[in-house]
């Protein structure tokens, strides 16, 4: 799986929880965990850098950078895409 594909999964899992993405969701998402953690992390700090969206830093033990990723857009597939393009256009190095 790409940073481009992780993106559009964390968005994915985000839709599918009612704009919520907890850590555990996003540890235990099988495409996900199939793929390097750094690549992922990245792909979650990006999408936590955009308008809309809203991370609340890791307090306990893992991988995923964040206790929760909070989505306010989900209702708008179109802002959902730009978000997710957005993310993917940033470079994985932060």
């Amino acid at each position: 799986m790409t940073y481009e594909q992780a993106a559009s999964r964390l968005v994915a899992l985000a839709r599918a929880n009612g704009g919520v993405l907890t850590a555990e969701q996003a540890e235990q998402d099988p495409a996900l965990a199939s793929m390097d953690p750094a690549v992922v992390a990245a792909a979650a700090r990006a999408l936590d850098g955009s308008t809309n969206i809203f991370g609340t830093p890791r307090t306990g033990e893992g991988w995923f950078p964040f206790d929760e990723l909070r989505f306010t857009t989900l209702s708008n597939t179109a802002a959902l895409t730009r978000i997710a393009k957005k993310a993917s256009q940033r470079s994985p190095q932060r």
